[in-house]
């Protein structure tokens, strides 16, 4: 009986090369086309009242993440209303000045959902949800456009 001996080496440089040639790499084509359209996605979605929160998006340098830069974006995404503890408010309101609360005042949570405008489809958690409704269209996109 004769045994014949095989050795296989794997040059790992080259899987980088074909990650990076068919754009999958960070900052490659198809990584930017996921998070854009991700966010793209998820704009209708996003609580609106006159377009702060929408319109402060922040995308990482080679498109691996982006973020919503808004002071109040955590307090949106959660989606539950914050009050004073003392006075169980989440602002007051003055018609010559607006929306305030009273200074150096640490809002605690409460389990009271917010109400939004353009609602269902506008709220809480919106990437979530829209990635829940378009993610494998998505998908499909993008396989598309790596196998060319």
């Amino acid at each position: 009986i004769r045994i014949m001996k095989t050795i296989v080496k794997v040059d790992l440089r080259q899987a980088d090369e074909i990650i990076k040639s068919h754009g999958l790499a960070p900052g490659g084509r198809i990584q930017k086309m996921l998070t854009s359209e991700i966010q793209r996605i998820s704009d209708p979605f996003v609580p609106f009242a006159n377009g702060p929160l929408k319109n402060q998006v922040v995308f990482a340098q080679d498109y691996t993440w982006f973020e919503y830069v808004s002071p109040y974006a955590r307090y949106h995404w959660f989606g539950k209303l914050m009050v004073d503890p003392k006075t169980k408010k989440g602002a007051f309101f003055n018609p010559s000045y607006g929306f305030w609360s009273r200074p150096n005042t640490q809002k605690v949570l409460t389990e009271t959902p917010m109400k939004y405008s353009g609602a269902p489809q506008r709220g809480p958690k919106w990437v979530e949800r829209a990635w829940a409704q378009y993610g494998d269209e998505i998908l499909t996109n993008l396989e598309r456009m790596a196998s060319k």
